[in-house]
């Protein structure tokens, strides 16, 4: 109830509002009678003043200051028996109530103000019982649809009947879960201005809070949101399109009876869903882990989440690149918020592009299975450019940045486990070479990749001990026979071969492999030692870099 309906109440009907009055529309909980000059002490929000001003007669300043103070407290407005100590309303008064927008409004010498208290009191007892009677009458409707096993769509359908405009039931990641009649698809407009409003908030929304809308376009459009939540969690928004609540309260009542009884659904919708993706992440994890027995047992429990037994897929491994106490102060309820917000915009984002994909998580990871069209690496690419694509929408909604590994395309989701390590080597990979909101794909680790996870100390022993004298060439003499040996080596130890190569005559090669042979004190021809020079002049190039780069094959 706001100022102007409670003046409408016959006590009033000879009140007259003499400034403020931009202000009628305040809300009215309460009145108070009171002439003490500390008044504003005792006061509270939404309620009405109505005095004599005798505190206050002789201070003209003070009611300006009364006028101020009550509208930054949020009161509703200040009633003023006039005639008694007051000929009139002060004009400077006056001009503080337009300027706070806080109605002053002129009662009559009679009735007297314990009267006036009385009625209006007993109107807004009256009003709010009214009010109550209609919000149990609507929560009882809508209750009665949710258990007689209608859902949330009959509550949104006739949601959007009783205010006469249309009305959307939304997921956290804006996708439309129920509408009302004809309005089955989220307008981009709307979604736009959403998310842009959203955005500004920092994901921090007020609690049951709505706010409006009106977007720039042509013709403009107005919608209210109200975010409907369970135990103080996000689990979606109503969207209710137009100005239906500038009617009176009962709209705003109907839609917060229609929250209420949403969010008791989609509680129940929350648990079931919790446990379907608590069973996956167990059956998965188990699968990964190689604790599930053989492979037909394999394939009877992957078809439960749509797994198709003759299909390719690609996997990619997913994370969240900074650390999420970084991202939000620590706080446990909100990190989990987080994770749920990126695993929503991933099940969104795999939905729109396939029927058949599969999303779980396990550790700090999300894991994606997406069925490719064919086995081969075509399959890889397409998937690396739709990776990037996810990237921005969970960027762009989220405020989040994320990596993937992307493994090699497999030919029956079985082999999962492997496209599991390999998904995840290549996402440590990129972060090991210090990029962030990076697609690596997998590659198979060539030896020189091998190399580098052995101790700079260890290789450098082994290059000694497998060269000798030649491990550290000082002149050109030595430099042209470790050259004259790597090109030996690299041609498969043919001695015509490697004289075409290195453009000299057949006697020059085998003498130069005698001396070297000599300096290194080993058998050249014997298997094992070939083996050993090829995998010292490998750390060469490792170890030396441009040192190395007059001994063709050292390109680790």
């Amino acid at each position: 109830m706001n100022v102007r309906d409670l003046l409408a109440i016959p006590i009033l009907s000879d009140a007259k509002v003499v400034a403020g009055a931009s202000g009628l529309a305040r809300n009215v909980q309460s009145v108070n009678m009171m002439d003490a000059p500390d008044i504003i002490d005792f006061l509270k929000p939404n309620e009405l003043l109505v005095t004599t001003g005798y505190g206050l007669k002789d201070r003209p300043g003070a009611l300006v200051d009364l006028v101020r103070q009550m509208a930054q407290k949020g009161c509703a407005g200040l009633g003023i028996k006039i005639r008694r100590f007051l000929p009139e309303t002060p004009p400077e008064m006056a001009r503080a109530a337009d300027e706070w927008a806080l109605p002053i409004i002129e009662l009559p010498y009679q009735p007297s103000l314990g009267e006036i208290v009385n009625q209006t009191i007993n109107f807004i007892l009256e009003k709010r019982a009214e009010e109550l009677r209609y919000a149990l009458d609507i929560h009882r409707s809508f209750t009665t649809l949710v258990f007689r096993g209608r859902g949330v769509g009959a509550v949104v359908e006739n949601l959007g009947a009783l205010l006469g405009c249309p009305v959307q039931l939304l997921d956290p990641g804006f996708r439309v879960i129920a509408a009302s009649s004809g309005h089955g698809k989220l307008d981009p407009r709307c979604r736009d201005a959403l998310l842009t409003h959203l955005r500004s908030l920092n994901g921090s929304i007020p609690d049951m809070t709505a706010f409006s809308l009106l977007e720039s376009t042509n013709p403009p459009m107005t919608f209210t949101l109200f975010p409907v939540r369970t135990h103080r969690q996000q689990n979606g928004f109503l969207v209710v399109y137009g100005c239906p609540f500038e009617s009176g309260v009962y709209p705003r009542l109907a839609v917060e009876q229609a929250v209420n009884v949403m969010a008791f659904d989609l509680l129940k919708r929350q648990a079931v869903e919790e446990n379907t993706r608590r069973m996956k992440n167990e059956f998965f994890t188990d699968f990964l882990s190689g604790d599930i027995g053989s492979r037909r047992e394999i394939i009877n429990l992957g078809k439960l989440y749509g797994l198709r037994e003759n299909q390719p897929y690609v996997c990619a491994v997913c994370r969240i690149d900074d650390r999420l106490e970084e991202q939000v102060g620590g706080l446990e309820e909100r990190r989990r918020r987080l994770r749920d917000a990126v695993y929503d915009r991933l099940e969104t984002a795999l939905e729109e592009v396939t029927s058949g994909g599969v999303l779980f998580t396990r550790g700090e990871s999300f894991v994606l299975l997406r069925p490719a069209k064919e086995y081969g690496v075509r399959e890889e690419h397409e998937m690396a450019a739709w990776l990037r694509s996810v990237q921005e929408e969970i960027a762009r909604w989220v405020g989040v940045s994320v990596s993937f590994g992307l493994s090699p395309c497999i030919r029956h989701f079985y082999e999962l486990p492997r496209a599991y390590r390999e998904g995840e080597s290549a996402l440590h990979m990129g972060y090991r070479s210090g990029r962030r909101r990076f697609i690596q794909p997998y590659r198979a680790k060539e030896l020189a990749d091998l190399f580098r996870w052995i101790p700079r100390e260890d290789l450098i022993q082994f290059y000694e001990n497998s060269l000798n004298d030649l491990a550290h060439p000082a002149d050109k003499e030595k430099l042209d026979l470790l050259h004259t040996l790597s090109v030996y080596l690299d041609n498969n130890c043919q001695i015509a071969e490697t004289a075409k190569q290195l453009y000299v005559h057949r006697n020059t090669v085998v003498y130069r492999l005698d001396k070297c042979k000599e300096l290194i004190g080993r058998d050249l021809k014997e298997p094992d030692v070939t083996l050993r020079l090829r995998v010292a002049l490998l750390i060469r190039g490792l170890m030396y870099g441009k040192e190395a780069e007059g001994v063709p094959g050292n390109h680790g």
